[in-house]
């Protein structure tokens, strides 16, 4: 039940802001073949072998040190790591991997925090889905823990709040999965620990005056304000939606989870 919950509050969330974040998303949907041709050969070498070490050395060498470079050249690499969740679950979680770590550091985050928090969203939608888990499950803890951490990071969380809370929810539905869990059964309690640790967040509040409800609803500790819960299940004519408009699968346990909500 309360895996479900932190699907309810990631669809509830996601509802709240619907339209807020075309731009970004028109960028991960450029993901697949015609992401994949937009990398520069050395990268898309590097993705498609499937080897997250060696997708953020190219990161790193391509972008010489130059944090704006590298979040661009991330974002890229989570865009078309996207692309292969069906085809190649191990290339995109490698490369969502890659792309995140790329973006760990404060320099990277405070010099584009956009760019960032699209890498965190990207590379916490590609962690929960079921054929990740289910190929990688240790990976899918380290980048579920990674993006979180990211995305609530002040700098980042400031940009889209929305945002941050939609990674929040999808990398705890991530390591609370059965198969996630049973591989890194410390991931869970990382990333509680975080996402409890952004509800009490001064800096996270006063960017976004719901963020404590929000965060505390991910983890089941209570129920987002009703008001919140009227606007965000609305739907109005098309019924509920995503942040883009993409219909919300209904929400089932633990390796079937899917979020498919698009935040950003």
């Amino acid at each position: 039940m309360k895996l479900l919950r932190s699907v309810g509050v990631a669809f509830l969330v996601s509802t709240a802001f619907v339209g807020a974040y075309g731009p970004t998303t028109a960028f991960a949907q450029q993901a697949g073949p015609s992401g994949l041709s937009q990398l520069p050969p050395a990268l898309r070498a590097a993705l498609l072998s499937g080897n997250s070490a060696q997708i953020l050395s190219v990161i790193q060498a391509l972008s010489g040190g130059n944090p704006t470079q590298a979040a661009s050249l991330a974002q890229q690499v989570a865009a078309a790591a996207e692309g292969f969740v069906q085809t190649n679950p191990q290339a995109a979680i490698a490369g969502a991997q890659a792309a995140v770590s790329a973006v760990s550091n404060n320099s990277v985050q405070n010099s584009a925090p956009a760019a960032v928090s699209s890498v965190a969203v990207i590379a916490a939608r590609i962690a929960v889905q079921p054929q990740v888990m289910q190929a990688a499950p240790q990976q899918v803890a380290q980048v579920a823990t990674q993006a979180v951490r990211v995305a609530t990071s002040p700098a980042v969380y400031q940009v889209s709040p929305a945002a941050s809370v939609q990674v929040a929810a999808n990398s705890y539905a991530a390591v609370t999965n059965s198969a996630v869990a049973g591989a890194s059964p410390g991931a869970a309690q990382q990333v509680t620990s975080v996402i409890s640790q952004a509800s009490t967040s001064q800096n996270l509040n006063s960017s976004n005056a719901d963020n404590a409800a929000q965060m505390s609803a991910i983890l089941g500790q209570q129920q987002l304000p009703s008001q919140q819960q009227r606007q965000d299940t609305g739907g109005g004519a098309f019924g509920p939606t995503g942040a883009v408009g993409d219909p919300v699968e209904p929400p089932v346990q633990d390796s079937e989870l899917v979020n498919n909500a698009s935040p950003t």
